[in-house]
C-alpha cells in the first residue's frame, strides 16, 4: 500500500465501537499503533499490562515491555458495588454511562495530595512495582526551585539509566551498552530544557530503559506541572481505610472521563502522600498497572551536588531522530502487518488496500 501525498482521516464501525486511525509509519517494517475509542482524550505513554484474572492471588509487579503480567496483587480486596474492579474469574466494565457523585471530602483529599507535593521544599521516595520489590523500581529526589534526579533498576535489579536536573536543563544517562543510540560508538547521553512548571519527568522515565512507562502520578506535579488529565477529573470518593506498611491509610477513588480512566489511591493519614496506587484504564479487557512508594521524605536536606551531572570525556550528545528522518516518502509502499486491536480483534493493513487508512499511534512508549 502506497503512503498518499495528502493526509486523510476515516471512521470506521468496528463492533460498534468508533475507531480512530492515524497512519504513521515507523523506523523499517517496525510500524507500531493501536485503535483507541473515540471517546476522550488519550494520555500518556505508561506500560501497564492487561493482567489475566484467572490466577491465584499473588504478587504483583511491572513486566518488560510486550510481557504478559500472570499475577495479580497481593491481599486483593474485593469491592462488591464497584463496576470495574478486575476480579478473578473474569473482568467487568461499567457502561460509559456509569459515574459517581462526587464527594468533597475525598476530592479534598486528592487535593491536598498535589498541595502536600507543591508546598515541599524538597521531596524524595522510592516508587516500585511491587510490594516486595520484585521488579521495575526508581527513586527520585526533588529540590525547589527545580532541581531533580530519578535512578532506576530493572525486573532483574539492574541499574539502568539516570536522570539528572539542574535547573535549566536535563541530562538522561545509561549504563554502557544500555543506551538507546544502539548504532554509536562509546557512551552517550541525552540532553533537554527544563522550564519550570513546564516539563514532565514523568514523561522521561520510560526513556531510562528500565522496562517502565510513565508513573502514575508525576513527579514534576512539585515543581508546578499540572498532569494533562487534570482538566478531565470529574469527581472522587471515598472506600475505606488501610494500613500500608505501617502507615494509616485513606483509600479513594479518583475518575477521568467518566471512569475511562481510574486512580485508586492510598493516601497516608500522616503526610497525605501515596503509599500505594493502582491504575485502571477501561478498554475491552482492563489495562491494570500498580505502584507502590516508600520511604518518603518531606522537607529533608538534600545537596546541591545530587543534582549535577558532567559528562566523563568521551562522551558525546545524543539527541533521538526527528520524525521526518524515519517516515516513509510519499509514494513509497508501506509494508503489512497485523496488529490486535483494543476489543481484541484481529486487523492486517492489506485488507484495506487502495483505501486511505488513519493509524492512531497508542502507547508506543
Amino acid at each position: 500500500m502506497a503512503v498518499p501525498e495528502e493526509k486523510n482521516m476515516i471512521l470506521m464501525q468496528m463492533k460498534n465501537k468508533t475507531v480512530l486511525w492515524t497512519l504513521i509509519p515507523g523506523i523499517g517494517v517496525a510500524l507500531v499503533c493501536s485503535a483507541i475509542y473515540f471517546t476522550g482524550q488519550v494520555r500518556r505513554c505508561n506500560q501497564p499490562v492487561a493482567v489475566p484474572v484467572d490466577q491465584p492471588p499473588d504478587e504483583t509487579y511491572c513486566a518488560e515491555p510486550n510481557q504478559v503480567v500472570a499475577k495479580t496483587e497481593p491481599n486483593e480486596v474485593e469491592f462488591p458495588n464497584e463496576p470495574n474492579e478486575v476480579r478473578r474469574g473474569g473482568s467487568r466494565t461499567a457502561p460509559t454511562s456509569y459515574t459517581f457523585q462526587d464527594e468533597p471530602e475525598a476530592h479534598a483529599l486528592y487535593d491536598k495530595m498535589i498541595e502536600t507535593m507543591r508546598n515541599a521544599e524538597t521531596l524524595s521516595y522510592r516508587g516500585g512495582c511491587s510490594a516486595s520489590g520484585k521488579g521495575p523500581a526508581y527513586e527520585v529526589w526533588m529540590k525547589k526551585p527545580n532541581y531533580f534526579r530519578v535512578e532506576t533498576v530493572n525486573l532483574q535489579g539492574v541499574k539502568c539509566g539516570t536522570l539528572v536536573g539542574d535547573g535549566d536543563n536535563l541530562r538522561i544517562y545509561w549504563p554502557e551498552g544500555n543506551s538507546p543510540a544502539n548504532n554509536t560508538d562509546g557512551n552517550v547521553y541525552m540532553k533537554k530544557a527544563t522550564p519550570i512548571g513546564r516539563h514532565s519527568v514523568g514523561h522521561e522515565i520510560g526513556r531510562l530503559r528500565a522496562g517502565m512507562g510513565m508513573t502514575i502520578i508525576d513527579p514534576s506535579t512539585f515543581h508546578g506541572y499540572t498532569d494533562s488529565l487534570q482538566p478531565y477529573l470529574d469527581g472522587a470518593k471515598s472506600w475505606y481505610t488501610e494500613s500500608i506498611d505501617g502507615y494509616e491509610c485513606d483509600v479513594i477513588e479518583v475518575s477521568f472521563m467518566k471512569r475511562q480512566r481510574i486512580w485508586y489511591l492510598w493516601l497516608s493519614k500522616q503526610d497525605h502522600l501515596p503509599r500505594k496506587l493502582k491504575e485502571v484504564v477501561r478498554v475491552a479487557r482492563p489495562l491494570v498497572m500498580y505502584e507502590y512508594w516508600s520511604d518518603v521524605k518531606i522537607n529533608a536536606e538534600i545537596p546541591d551536588e545530587k543534582f549535577v551531572w558532567t559528562p566523563p570525556a568521551g562522551w558525546t550528545q545524543w539527541t533521538p531522530p526527528e520524525p521526518d528522518e524515519e517516515l516513509l516518502k510519499p509514494g513509497e509502499e508501506a509494508p503489512d502487518f497485523e496488529l490486535l486491536l483494543a476489543d481484541e480483534t484481529k486487523v492486517k493493513l492489506s485488507d484495506y488496500r487502495g483505501k486511505i487508512v488513519w493509524f492512531y499511534m497508542w502507547r508506543v512508549g
